[in-house]
């Protein structure tokens, strides 16, 4: 008897669990999930071709691109939910493309979405092209200024455009690949800080220094040995000119401030100011 109302009672509990979790699963399943999987295929000069993990019980899944990593993605085509493949053609040769993928489903004229792929970084194929950076400058995680830092590299480093970039002011930037202290780096680079390049045939660009040493002496040429003409502060912002190796092999930063209203030129160690 006792056994009996023990199996009773785990029926009953089951019985409940069920009645609640059904309706939650039935609500659920109208809504696709995030597309997993994303990866590119062969690629051209005018083509890349991209895939995804298919989900079942889907109607079909969007396809959206864009040519900035955080610019503005438009969808490229609807697919039907057996195509879990897209061959996208008649692109330009050599620029780097974004791409991201969600399933939906229409039920009755009802439309959900399931959440975007990861963002999917490739690009068409082209020659990489030699270039030489021609003055300190940063590389970065993304083409654009406010993307993280991967390194710094000295004026006259060379590097390998790998293909064309735009930040999300349409500005032109490069993906290279060159060698920073011994270690193999890749990120992007803003075009104008380039020479020798395909891609780098705009006037040159001023980066932009902020001093870190509490007192900065400011010389008439590179190196400890030469003239004091003036004293940064700790903070003080300064427009970086070009760049120069002292006597001893240091590295020092031709550099433009203001002092006193007057518009100043002058040589500082590298060591003490960061870029910005």
């Amino acid at each position: 008897m006792k056994v009996l109302q023990r199996q009773s009672m785990r029926l009953f509990v089951l019985g409940a669990v069920l009645f609640f979790l059904l309706p939650l699963h039935a609500a659920a399943a109208g809504t696709p999930e995030k597309v997993q999987g994303m990866k590119c295929g062969a690629t051209t000069k005018s083509s890349i071709n991209i895939s995804w993990q298919g989900q079942a019980g889907v109607s079909g899944y969007q396809i959206y691109r864009s040519e900035i990593y955080d610019g503005k993605y438009r969808k490229v085509l609807d697919v039907n939910p057996d195509m879990t493949a897209f061959c996208n053609r008649k692109l330009a040769g050599g620029q780097e493309y974004f791409y991201k993928v969600r399933a939906f489903t229409n039920t009755g004229g009802t439309v959900s979405y399931g959440k975007f792929s990861k963002i999917l970084r490739t690009r068409t194929k082209a020659n990489p092209q030699k270039a030489v950076v021609r003055t300190r400058a940063n590389i970065r995680r993304h083409a654009g200024t406010s993307h993280a830092i991967v390194a710094t590299v000295d004026a006259n480093t060379a590097v390998s455009v790998l293909c064309a970039a735009k930040d999300k002011s349409g500005d032109a930037w490069s993906f290279v690949s060159c060698e920073v202290d011994g270690r193999k780096i890749r990120g992007y680079i803003y075009n104008s800080l380039l020479k020798n390049s395909r891609q780098s045939q705009q006037s040159v660009v001023t980066q932009t220094g902020k001093v870190t040493a509490s007192k900065l002496n400011v010389r008439a040429k590179p190196g400890n040995a030469s003239q004091v003409i003036g004293t940064l502060k700790q903070g003080q912002k300064v427009t970086i000119l070009g760049q120069e190796k002292a006597s001893d092999g240091s590295t020092w930063l031709l550099v433009q401030f203001k002092k006193k209203g007057r518009i100043l030129k002058g040589y500082v160690s590298a060591r003490y100011v960061r870029l910005v």
